[in-house]
């Protein structure tokens, strides 16, 4: 249960700062989910078209803010269309279109306008309803969260490290927790193996 986000504009790039990434990050933890990526691309309509071909090859939605505007600058919608122009012209199918009022997805991509007083509460309403519908489905990974400092500090790194070598088969994962802070997830096809790596990290810790 992932998802990937491409920013869209020049001033993320300028600043090194971006409040999409931030409500996005922060909204997903309050559930126990997390940003696989986060992809910050200029205003350019080459960029974009790369990478929402991109976008379009992975197995879980993806949100772009940004690139939504009037006439000339809707660079959004020009690039998705010369991308569907392009899979008419080598014979594959179009990307699946479905847009309403607040929102427009192009198969597994969903766009969002750049303003976020305009996108945020919109992106919210479309989670929540993915995760009722389409999350439901795709089942989930047994799963627990250790509330963790961050930046790390070299022997929490360590903990980690050997917690791994002992039980590779939990993944470790820094989310934004449920309260604001960050939280390390470990997630494994068992409880019980996520339970045993749990373990092992916090006796770890307490050696260290």
């Amino acid at each position: 249960m992932t998802l990937g986000l491409i920013v869209v504009g020049d001033y993320a790039l300028a600043t090194g700062a971006d409040r999409h990434v931030v409500f996005a990050a922060t909204l997903l933890g309050r559930t126990s989910h997390a940003l696989e990526w986060a992809w910050l691309i200029p205003t350019s309509r080459v960029q974009l078209a790369a990478a929402l071909h991109e976008a379009w090859q992975r197995p879980h939605p993806v949100a772009c803010f940004g690139g939504l505007g009037d006439g000339v600058d809707d660079h959004t919608r020009a690039a998705v269309e010369a991308l569907q122009r392009g899979r008419d012209e080598v014979g594959l199918p179009r990307h699946l279109v479905d847009s309403d009022a607040a929102v427009m997805a192009v198969g597994n991509v969903v766009f969002f306008p750049g303003d976020p007083a305009r996108a945020h509460d919109v992106f919210a309403r479309w989670w929540q309803s993915w995760l009722a519908t389409c999350g439901e489905q795709a089942g989930a990974l047994a799963s627990e969260q250790l509330r963790w400092p961050v930046p790390e500090a070299a022997l929490s790194r360590h903990a980690r490290r050997t917690t791994k070598i002992k039980h590779p088969a939990v993944l470790q994962r820094l989310i934004a927790g449920a309260d604001g802070d960050v939280a390390l997830r470990l997630s494994g096809v068992s409880k019980g193996k996520v339970q045993a790596a749990r373990k092992a990290l916090q006796a770890a810790l307490k050696v260290l």
